[in-house]
């Protein structure tokens, strides 16, 4: 079975976040969120929980995984 990672990035005029949600092939969830400590667009937001992601993903050892997030742009 496949990891799931669902990933998100949002941008306000207080700053700036990511949203990340790993599901195991087990079904465990394993959630992870990050406030972006640089200015940034929205897009940018975006690209980052993508990035962030995948280098969890490697660090967790994923040899395959199915990608979810909401931004055309990423994926």
């Amino acid at each position: 079975a496949d990891w799931e990672m669902y990933f998100d990035g949002s941008k306000s005029t207080i700053g700036a976040g990511i949203g990340i949600l790993f599901i195991t092939p087990e079904r465990e969830m394993i959630p992870y969120s990050l406030k972006l400590n640089f200015s940034c667009t929205h897009n940018m937001a975006e690209y980052e929980a993508l990035i962030q992601g995948l280098k969890m993903l490697l660090k967790f050892k994923v040899q395959r995984v199915r990608i979810f997030g909401d931004s055309l742009l990423a994926v």
